[in-house]
């Protein structure tokens, strides 16, 4: 195939509510959309540049430019040669080159006539996700849990790390009101030190916690390590795992036990499947998650989860709480997220 030319824009999309973690609260997801034609196919793509990419709308925007001098007549037989042509070209910008990444996967199923996750290697069409829960009071956490379950999800995440007390009276809260069939993840989004994360997980026990999600501090290395030795609940590293070197240096220092994995801060389906590759050799488990983004970047994350047996779990909500999100074609049915049947990534871009 041969890119001809890239198309993109950016778009800030409304939240239905403000959405809050440990690091701050915003009300709108921030998106790059990204076009790549090539012949009479086009490709669909998007960005969400964040302070965990290293990037900005602004910074987006630029390195988007940049790339599409560079593409510009690329010829290419697998996605994997714009992956490492993208590399060459700038260092960085994960969530750029994931939404190219995106759209060239998207391409080269089209032209296959397959769906994306069937390109993928998939077997199955869908998977259980959660829904997250952000921080707020106990009694609006409760309520949304309650909804969320009435919706249909069968697990849920929940927000905390910011004071360790209320974060445990709100998760305690939600397991009661939710039962026990309702899986429950926390994330701490590195708002813990490693003494509040423990003391915490040892409160939370008997909570039947599935996962304990960066409870501490990139930089802390030493404090994942002794939270994975003796926290009851496992934990899962998140925004200190960006690339397949990091992911190897969480495995020699045993600071982890599961990886979460995402499109954006890895830099699209080939670098995912890059560190997650490693992750397996490494015996951690993974879930693949999203930052604020719409169906078109949730559906190619839900396409490369289920063309990988390593993923465990889903995290692939954020366009729930869209006001408006101009992709559409993802299903959802009792806690499924359902990838589209149609040919390449098969959300229509309105």
């Amino acid at each position: 195939m041969r890119i001809d030319f890239l198309e993109y824009s950016a778009m800030d999309l409304p939240r239905k509510e403000p959405f809050a973690i440990a690091k701050g609260s915003s009300s709108v997801a921030q998106n790059v959309f990204v076009i790549v034609h090539s012949g009479t196919l086009s490709g669909y793509g998007s960005a969400a540049p964040t302070d965990v990419t290293q990037e900005t709308v602004r910074s987006a925007m630029d390195a988007i430019k940049a790339m599409s001098r560079a593409l510009e007549r690329f010829t290419f037989e697998r996605p994997r040669e714009v992956a490492d042509k993208m590399d060459k070209v700038l260092p960085g910008n994960p969530s750029v080159k994931a939404a190219i990444d995106i759209a060239v996967h998207d391409l080269a199923a089209q032209q296959e006539g397959v769906p994306l996750h069937r390109y993928l290697g998939a077997t199955r069409d869908r998977m259980v996700t959660d829904m997250t829960i952000g921080i707020m009071d106990t009694r609006s956490a409760v309520e949304r849990a309650e909804r969320w379950v009435q919706t249909g999800f069968r697990a849920l995440k929940v927000k905390i790390g910011r004071d360790p007390k209320s974060d445990l009276d709100r998760v305690r809260a939600i397991r009661g009101a939710v039962g026990p069939g309702v899986e429950l993840r926390i994330d701490g989004n590195q708002g813990y030190s490693w003494s509040q994360a423990l003391s915490f997980a040892r409160a939370a026990k008997d909570l039947n916690i599935s996962i304990f999600e960066q409870p501490v501090a990139t930089t802390d290395l030493e404090g994942m390590r002794v939270l994975t030795e003796s926290s009851p609940i496992p934990i899962m590293a998140d925004e200190m795992v960006l690339t397949a070197d990091d992911a190897k240096k969480v495995r020699w220092a045993n600071a982890a036990k599961a990886v979460n994995l995402k499109l954006m801060k890895h830099g699209g389906i080939c670098r995912a499947i890059d560190v997650n590759t490693i992750c397996e050799s490494a015996g951690y488990p993974t879930m693949v998650g999203c930052m604020g983004e719409p169906q078109i970047s949730i559906a190619a994350a839900l396409a490369f989860a289920l063309g990988q047996k390593n993923v465990r779990w889903l995290d692939l909500d954020s366009h729930f709480n869209l006001a408006e999100d101009p992709s559409t074609g993802l299903g959802f049915e009792n806690g499924e997220l359902i990838a589209p049947g149609r040919p390449g990534l098969g959300v229509a871009l309105s």
